[in-house]
């Protein structure tokens, strides 16, 4: 599309160039060449980058898991993610920072879930979203057994990285389940005592075989992670905390 001035006596100009008594004719449609495919391609870096940020994380999670933070570098991190030592530094600067950015990611989705499930609960009652919330958590236990078993090291060594996990999320938590722990025992349906080891009894039972896997299937003959054993986990401690 041109855009020209309209003036009969620079109509026999050449588009694009300047006419005497009139404006210069701009062109309007794509952009220079050197300009066009840009936005793809800085759409495919973009994806580029999410991608190794996601392999990863997920091969920090498996590693710092299994290995502790003071066991895991971050060589030993790109080399089960298939990334260069170098993207691993570039995306996270440190081991530190990759341990916080790890453990973000996993407990924002995580709570995220949680804030979903117990607006969806809302109009249910306490002891209906406690129940929602015990099943949510163990299954999220199962998928990530990693989660528990950061904390429970890091909780042994009492550091400032599980400080930091405790004023990001757990307290919140915490406050979460407490309050419908004790709005559970006001309707006559969730088993008296005390809310804080209620709640623990909960996080303990529904994370804890999960964690130790390896034990709980040579001792018992079981996989803890079928669905047969995640819904025995489920029923067991839906038993134990509700009166009915």
């Amino acid at each position: 599309m041109d855009v020209t001035d309209e003036n009969p006596a620079s109509s026999g100009g050449k588009p694009g160039r300047d006419r005497p008594g009139g404006r210069t004719a701009v062109r309007l449609g794509a952009p220079p060449a050197q300009l066009r495919g840009a936005a793809p391609k800085e759409k495919v870096r973009a994806r580029r980058g999410d991608d190794v940020r996601r392999r990863v994380l997920s091969a920090a999670l498996e590693s710092f898991g299994a290995f502790g933070f003071e066991g895991t570098s971050t060589r030993a991190v790109a080399d089960r993610a298939g990334v260069t030592h170098t993207l691993v530094l570039y995306h996270f600067t440190s081991k530190e920072q990759l341990w916080i950015a790890t453990m973000d990611d996993a407990l924002s989705g995580y709570m995220e879930r949680v804030d979903s499930l117990l607006e969806e609960t809302a109009s249910h009652g306490a002891a209906k979203s406690l129940a929602a919330f015990i099943e949510l958590f163990v299954r999220l236990s199962a998928a990530a057994p990693q989660v528990h078993r950061i904390l429970t090291m890091e909780s042994n060594q009492g550091t400032e990285r599980l400080q930091w996990v405790i004023d990001k999320f757990l307290k919140r938590h915490f406050a979460l389940i407490r309050e419908l722990i004790l709005r559970g025992q006001l309707e006559g349906k969730v088993r008296a005592g005390d809310p804080a080891r209620i709640y623990y009894h909960i996080i303990g039972a529904g994370g804890t075989p999960f964690t130790i896997s390896t034990e709980y299937k040579e001792l018992t003959g079981r996989d803890i992670f079928s669905e047969t054993e995640i819904l025995r986990t489920i029923a067991f401690i839906l038993e134990i905390v509700f009166t009915q």
